[in-house]
């Protein structure tokens, strides 16, 4: 089952309804300056776009494209279109759609400015539906346009691949077309050329259909304006219907950083066997055609895309660079589990990793049960929230026992016995709930993962002559402990099995046998590979694993992979989402212990806190304020609970006194090598002014 993260919530732009496609006018020099002027407003809106796309304070959600099919990579979004175009009235033009056009040459003022000399590298399709797809040089895009019966068209370029075109390519003066004007069109040469008058006096672009005379060939014999039918396919079993989730790039000697990717749910490849594939780019979704060989080379083509600006430290220009119009080499590594592509021309290199589909068992009847509505799946995940590390994916259709829920009521627990961890979390809004009547409410477990179970990534090592040095690639640099005792090791282009022992906090960490390819030159396996082996005392803090080396000669740490690496100097005063259970509270020289067969609980997050009163589930807006944190407002589920006896005046109590908070204290102890919060007080105003406490305990 997947689930779906709220946090790529986008600037949408709302414009001021233009008239550029309700023109009735005969005059034609009416018409033009009202054109000029549009142009002005929509140049305007584009400015506002770009604005907003920068921003970082979104408020709006992506717009999924509808060619966008139901094998997807699992939903983690909603979504809500922010086009300009749809600011425009579309009627299609049977004579512009279905044609490749392919572009001739530019004009201005009736004099040609240039020539295209391979004009079946710089081409149009316009489909019925307002998408077109472009061929601009080695690169291709997806777009949407509106055109109107007036002779009108406004075109708004998508997604496109970012490959380098080299010398002498036109690719930059082609994309000037998708400036953001309505611009004029219309058919000559008994319907064989579409000739653009841009906007404001501009050029004059002429495009020829390819299937008429004098036009040069399509780059395919299929006439489809696919590049990927020039190659043969033959499909990998080991490649199809599985989805593979960015995990890092590897410069390999470019002068491009590394990219270690922490939310890769979001940058996802899933292909299929007749020759298709669908994308998740950050809050994007994508489809396209590729070909594989079986001599191990693969070419990607990108099709339509939903059109979301994804936001700030968003990596979708980078996954996108991987649909480069060029055939590259690709190997599937560690039993089926590694996906790698090696760049043409010596460019980067591209690790994927599969996400397993968890098979669930069928719940037994009349249990609580909940089956996958969303037609790409949901990821599982170790707890209610995005933040926590998925676990694997879950198909549509499939159905589990529901066992808990959370006490925001937005997840469900399910029951996962075929996993180590033993129950998964997943979206409510992406599952058919049934029979939950009963189902309890379960504590949100500490984002303090457990040892074995989940692959850590290398991040840094610190020691006492170099200080800290950060891994250039953590996603090279991988450790997975199992609870056999066994452990499995990523060292950049080598795998090696493992064992480890641990005892207390100590731990021990034998290598063993392992593949023998030659790394790169910057590669840092023998220093991984040498630092785990030395290994003693190992303790986990702040989402992050320590290795301490002997002697103190230094400290590695790791990251889960899947979830984005916590921050190691995040402030230790607060109970950083863990449950807490209140045993007491009142005036502070008068505290009463709350009623026997009741518990109240509260989970303390960055922004709200959480839990239940005693009767009804509750949550909070938690706000900083210098060195304590104000709580409110609180809203609460309604239910009214009889037994025992004063239960729902304590539960008034208890939320009263929590709106109050003016102050706290946590006690912390050090356990088995991690900071825990054991206990806790949290002081607030009574009505009358004065001073009262609540003191909350880690355990019931």
């Amino acid at each position: 089952m997947k689930p779906c993260p709220k946090k790529v919530n986008r600037h949408s732009v709302s414009a001021e309804q233009t008239d550029g496609f309700d023109l009735t006018l005969n005059d034609k020099r009416t018409k033009e300056i009202k054109m000029k002027n549009i142009s002005v407003v929509l140049w305007a809106l584009i400015i506002l776009l770009i604005a907003a796309c920068g921003g970082t304070d979104p408020t709006a959600t992506p717009e999924t494209a509808t060619e966008v099919s139901a094998t997807a990579a699992p939903t983690e979004v909603a979504a809500e279109t922010g086009s300009m175009v749809d600011q425009f009235e579309h009627t299609p033009d049977p004579n512009l759609i279905d044609k490749t056009w392919q572009w001739q040459r530019r004009a201005q003022d009736g004099n040609d400015l240039f020539s295209i000399m391979e004009s079946e590298n710089y081409s149009l399709t316009f489909s019925e539906d307002g998408s077109f797809t472009a061929q601009i040089d080695c690169n291709r895009a997806s777009g949407r346009y509106a055109t109107h019966d007036n002779g009108g068209i406004f075109m708004e370029l998508g997604p496109t691949t970012l490959a380098a075109c080299g010398e002498g390519s036109r690719s930059d003066d082609m994309v000037g077309i998708f400036g953001g004007a309505v611009q004029d069109y219309r058919f000559e040469e008994d319907g064989s050329m579409l000739v653009f008058s841009w906007a404001a006096g501009g050029p004059v672009d002429y495009y020829r259909d390819a299937q008429a005379g004098n036009a040069q060939s399509p780059p395919d014999s299929s006439g489809t304006g696919w590049m990927v039918d020039e190659y043969e396919h033959t499909p990998d079993p080991n490649l199809i219907n599985i989805t593979w989730a960015w995990d890092s790039r590897d410069p390999n000697g470019n002068d491009i950083p590394a990219i270690s990717v922490a939310d890769a749910q979001n940058y996802t490849l899933l292909f299929n066997e007749d020759g298709s594939f669908k994308a998740k780019i950050d809050c994007n979704q994508a489809s396209g055609r590729y070909a594989t060989h079986d001599n191990g080379s693969i070419f990607m083509e990108l099709g339509p895309s939903t059109l979301a600006a994804c936001g700030e430290g968003s990596l979708a220009n980078e996954m996108m660079g991987i649909f480069g119009g060029a055939v590259q080499d690709y190997r599937i590594e560690d039993g089926g589990q590694t996906l790698i592509f090696n760049w043409a021309a010596g460019g980067p290199i591209d690790t994927y990793r599969n996400i397993a589909t968890v098979d669930l068992p069928q719940p037994a009847a009349g249990v609580a049960t909940g089956t996958v509505t969303a037609p790409d799946g949901i990821f599982l995940r170790t707890g209610p929230g995005s933040n926590y590390p998925y676990v694997g994916a879950a198909p549509f259709g499939d159905s589990g026992e529901l066992i808990g829920v959370s006490r925001d009521g937005q997840w469900w627990l399910a029951d996962a016995p075929n996993l180590s961890v033993g129950q998964v979390w997943v979206a409510a809004d992406f599952v058919d709930a049934q029979n939950t009547d009963n189902v309890p409410v379960v504590a949100a477990p500490s984002l303090e993962p457990a040892l074995t179970g989940i692959p850590w990534q290398w991040v840094s090592t610190t020691d006492p002559a170099q200080g800290t040095v950060a891994t250039s690639d953590p996603g090279r640099y991988l450790i997975l402990f199992n609870e056999d005792g066994r452990a499995n090791i990523q060292a950049d282009c080598n795998t090696v099995q493992a064992t480890y022992t641990t005892d207390g906090s100590n731990i021990t960490i034998t290598p063993g046998a392992s593949t023998m390819a030659a790394c790169p030159p910057d590669s840092l396996e023998s220093q991984f590979l040498s630092q785990l082996s030395s290994s003693a005392i190992y303790f986990i803090e702040g989402g992050n694993l320590y290795l301490d080396l002997p002697a103190d000669s230094g400290t590695m740490r790791f990251a889960p992979q899947g979830a984005a690496a916590p921050n190691p100097d995040a402030p230790a005063g607060k109970a950083d989402g863990s449950t807490l259970y209140l045993i007491s509270f009142g005036p502070a020289d008068a505290q009463q212990p709350v009623l026997a067969g009741t518990q109240i609980t509260a989970s303390f997050g960055d922004q709200n806190v959480s839990g239940n009163a005693g009767c009804n589930n509750y949550s909070g807006t938690l706000a900083p304020v210098n060195d304590y944190f104000t709580v409110g407002p609180i809203i609460t589920t309604r239910k009214t609970c009889n037994e025992p006896a004063s239960v729902m005046e304590q539960e008034q109590a208890y939320l009263a006194a929590l709106e109050g908070t003016g102050g706290y204290q946590w006690e912390q102890q050090l356990v088995n090598g991690t900071t825990l919060v054991t206990s806790g007080q949290i002081f607030y105003t009574l009505p009358d002014d004065t001073a009262g406490v609540m003191n909350f305990v880690s355990s019931p």
